[in-house]
């Protein structure tokens, strides 16, 4: 692995772990571990460190989400697309985090402020649920990123526990109980 994308992971981590207000480049160096003049050598400051882990940990997510395999149903694809936000929750949250500290660099679009791509995956599940007639979706763009928030919310509420096993399968099944509902018009 080279050294900027370990710089890189330990800076999700931690930035993941303790958001902006906790994160330093001495605390990111004793996590690698290399002196934090090093990290001067890879990156101008920390805000370039900061800026360059939002864009790792999102090119990261769409490698792994252009790997998800293929799904007969919208309800097999909404599952996978839960379980992959749990499974890589601390991305997730480090994307997170950096949007909410840094929103003032963030332009406002015709939805709001969330960044246009950070519901496609859902978007996806969508377009198959209507295609498959299992799912009724009133505004795509709109309903992908509910539906996206509220995944998300589940992952800050646990976060930093990654729930595994029977723990993960049930909330996974709750995620998509609670959402499957909604698509379905109020069905159980």
């Amino acid at each position: 692995m080279k050294t900027q994308d370990t710089i890189l992971e330990k800076a999700v981590e931690l930035y993941a772990q303790h958001g902006y207000e906790e994160f330093s480049i001495r605390k990111l160096a004793k996590r690698i571990p290399i002196s934090h003049s090093v990290l001067y050598h890879y990156y101008e400051d920390e805000a370039d460190i900061l800026r360059n882990m939002f864009e790792y940990a999102n090119r990261t997510l769409g490698r792994l989400r252009a790997e998800l395999s293929d799904k007969k149903s919208a309800k097999e694809m909404l599952q996978q697309r839960i379980a992959f936000q749990i499974e890589h929750s601390d991305l997730i949250v480090a994307v997170l985090k950096y949007y909410l500290s840094h929103r003032p660099q963030f332009k406002k679009n015709r939805k709001g402020f969330v960044p246009d791509k950070s519901a496609l995956h859902i978007e996806e599940v969508l377009k198959k649920g209507v295609a498959t007639k299992e799912f009724r979706v009133y505004d795509l763009e709109d309903d992908a990123k509910v539906i996206t928030h509220a995944i998300n919310g589940f992952l800050l509420e646990y976060y930093p526990h990654k729930p595994t096993g029977r723990e993960k399968k049930l909330l996974i099944r709750r995620i998509y109980q609670f959402v499957a509902r909604a698509l379905k018009g109020g069905e159980k």
